[in-house]
This record gives structure tokens, sequence and C-alpha cells, in this order.
């Protein structure tokens, strides 16, 4: 096996683990605990939810849709905008390259040339 190919697989290992299996092991892991610590310990919860299937699909019905209306205003409205604004200002090149981007959308293909002439031409 080449090296390459043996890196592209460590790639694909990684990128499987840490963003889907990690995260519906730690899903199913909190599920499991609040089950255990709190409607096992609270009567009238453990009346409403007499087993672990019953509560893990009626929390996976009520956290999916406010977690993705979480995620939703944070890159609309909240931190993420802000995180993007912070990191032009830390690296202009990326604001320079998001202009031309728009710029070349909008047909305007000489000012966007001009936009990033100043990353190719030497000092």
């Amino acid at each position: 096996m080449r090296k390459t190919q043996i890196l592209r697989y460590w790639t694909y290992f990684r990128r499987g683990h840490n963003v889907y299996l990690a995260f519906l092991i730690s899903f199913a892991n909190f599920v499991a605990i609040q089950y255990s610590l709190v409607i096992k310990t609270i009567e009238q919860l453990s009346f409403v939810f007499p087993d672990l299937i019953t509560f893990g699909i009626t929390f996976f019905l009520i956290y999916l849709p406010v977690a993705t209306v979480i995620g939703w205003i944070d890159y609309k409205k909240a931190s993420v905008p802000i995180d993007a604004a912070v990191g032009a200002k830390a690296n202009p090149f990326f604001m320079d390259l998001a202009r031309a981007i728009s710029l070349l959308a909008e047909g305007k293909n000489e000012e966007a040339i001009k936009t990033l002439r100043r990353w190719t031409e030497s000092p």
C-alpha cells in the first residue's frame, strides 16, 4: 500500500469516527445517563417514561428540532457571523478572496482581478 493511500484511509477513519460515531455514542451515553439519574429517581417521570426506549424516542423528537433551531440561530444571527468577521480581519486574504468571488458572480471580472492582484505581485 502506498503512503498516500494509508493516509487517505486514516483521514476517512478520523472523519467517520469524529463526526459520526463519536457523536452517536456520546448522544446515546447522554440519554442513558439522564434516564438513569433523572427519570428513574423521580417517580412522576418514571410513570411517564417507563423504559429507556420511550425516553430516548421522546428525547430525540424534542431535542432534534430544538438543536436544529439553536444551530440555525447561531449560524444566522449569533457567533458564526462574528467569527467570520474576526477571521477576515485576522486574515485579509480570505476577505479579499470572498470579495473577488462575489464580484465574479456579479460579472465584474476586472474588479475581481484588481482585488486579488495585491496578493500576486511582488512587494
